[in-house]
C-alpha cells in the first residue's frame, strides 16, 4: 500500500533542536536618528530604545527606518534569549572579536565590524541558480562585464523577441541601481551598460555572472516572504510606508499594492487570497532551494501576467521588513540560530 504524507505547517521550529548548543545572540543596532513624528509608535519600542540606545527625541530621522530598527531591537531582546547581547554601533564598548562565532540579528553596516562583516546568507547570488531563474517567469541571461559577452546576451534575448531590458549588477548587490534600457542595437546597448557600470565593473572582471540581463516586464503585487529553516515563516507586502507596527496580527500580512508606490498607502488592498497563494509557492520553493545553503533569506514574489513569480532573493539581515509579524520571525530565528552565523574571516586577516 502506498503511504500518503502530509507536511504540517510550522513557524520554523524543530522538536529535535539541541538547546544546549545555543549560543547567545548579538542584536546589532545601527546609528539611526529618531524621527520627528512619533505618532502611533508603541511605547514598548520607545522604552527599548531608551534602555539600550539613548534618548528618544526629534532628530529628523526617517520614520520607517527608525521603526524597523526599533522593531528588531525590541523583538530581538524579547524572543532571542535573556542572554542576548545588544551592541549599539558606535556606543557599546564591546570588543568585536569576542562576538565572532555568535548568531547575529541586525543590519550589516557599509563599514562592518569583523564579527559581522557580511550577511550569513548568499541568497543574493540567486541568479546562478537555474531553478530560481526558471521560476522568475521572464527571459534572462547571465553575462560577464566584457563587451563580447554582453552583446551575446543581448543578441540571444533579442532573438527571443525582447527589446526592453532590466539589468542588475549581481557581483555586489545594491552597489549599483538597476538599469532599464530598450532597443535592438547591440553596440548602443553595450555602451549604455558600460557607462552605467563605470568603476564598479573593476571589481567584477573575474566574475562570469556579474550581470543579470532580463526581460523588462510588468510586475504586480510585490510581496516579501521571510524564509527560515527552508520554509516561509512570515511575510508582508512590499509597501514602503508600512512597518511592523502596521501588521494585522497575522503571519502573512494581506496588505498589498497592485503597483508598488513608496509614497502612499492610499492604493493598499487586502488580498488574503493572494497571500495564501504566495505562501504555498514559497513553501514549494523553499523545498526546491533547501540544498542551496541559503540559510535565512528573503524571497520576493509578484504576479507576472497572473502567474506567481520570483522577483529576487536577498539575505535577511538588510531586507526591509514592511508590515511584518516580528514575533513569528524572531521566534523562528531563535530555533534556527545556525542560519544567522556570519562568515568568519581567516585568523590571519583579523
Amino acid at each position: 500500500m502506498r503511504k500518503s504524507y502530509t507536511r504540517q505547517e510550522s513557524s520554523g521550529f524543530s522538536r529535535g533542536e539541541e538547546v544546549n548548543e545555543r549560543k547567545p545572540w548579538v542584536i546589532s543596532v545601527p546609528p539611526v536618528k529618531c524621527p520627528d513624528d512619533m505618532t502611533g509608535i508603541p511605547d514598548v519600542y520607545i522604552q527599548a530604545w531608551k534602555k539600550y540606545v539613548g534618548k528618544v527625541e526629534p532628530q529628523g530621522g526617517d520614520r520607517e527606518d527608525w521603526i524597523e530598527t526599533c522593531s528588531r531591537l525590541y523583538w530581538g531582546v524579547r524572543n532571542l534569549g535573556e542572554d542576548a547581547i545588544v551592541r549599539v554601533h558606535g556606543k557599546t564598548d564591546i570588543d568585536p572579536k569576542q562576538l565572532i562565532g555568535l548568531p547575529h540579528f541586525g543590519q550589516v553596516l557599509n563599514m562592518p565590524p569583523i564579527d559581522q562583516y557580511a550577511d550569513p546568507s548568499h541568497a543574493d547570488r540567486y541568479a546562478i541558480n537555474s531553478n530560481v531563474r526558471m521560476l522568475m517567469h521572464r527571459k534572462t541571461k547571465l553575462s560577464s562585464i566584457y563587451e563580447d559577452d554582453i552583446k551575446h546576451a543581448f543578441a540571444s534575448l533579442i532573438r527571443d523577441g525582447v527589446s526592453s531590458f532590466f539589468i542588475k549588477f549581481m557581483n555586489q548587490a545594491k552597489r549599483l541601481p538597476n538599469l532599464k534600457i530598450s532597443g535592438t542595437n547591440l553596440d548602443e546597448l553595450e555602451q549604455q551598460v558600460q557607462e552605467w557600470g563605470g568603476w564598479a565593473f573593476v571589481h567584477a572582471d573575474d566574475d562570469p555572472n556579474a550581470l543579470l540581463i532580463q526581460e523588462n516586464v510588468d510586475i504586480q503585487y510585490e510581496y516579501r516572504m521571510f524564509m527560515v529553516g527552508n520554509q516561509p515563516v512570515c511575510g508582508a507586502g512590499n509597501i514602503g510606508l508600512k512597518t511592523p507596527i502596521d501588521n494585522m496580527h497575522t503571519r502573512f500580512d494581506p496588505q498589498m499594492q497592485k503597483i508598488r508606490d513608496d509614497t502612499t498607502v492610499k492604493n493598499v488592498e487586502l488580498r488574503p487570497d493572494l497571500a495564501e497563494q504566495y505562501r504555498e509557492f514559497a513553501t514549494r520553493a523553499g523545498r526546491m532551494f533547501a540544498h542551496c545553503g541559503y540559510g535565512a533569506y528573503t524571497l520576493d514574489l509578484c504576479l507576472i501576467k497572473g502567474e506567481v513569480s520570483i522577483v529576487e532573493l536577498n539575505g535577511l539581515m538588510n531586507s526591509g521588513l514592511f508590515a511584518l509579524n516580528m514575533n513569528d520571525l524572531t521566534s523562528a530565528l531563535r530555533v534556527n540560530w545556525k542560519q544567522c552565523l556570519p562568515p568568519i574571516l581567516l585568523e590571519t586577516a583579523i
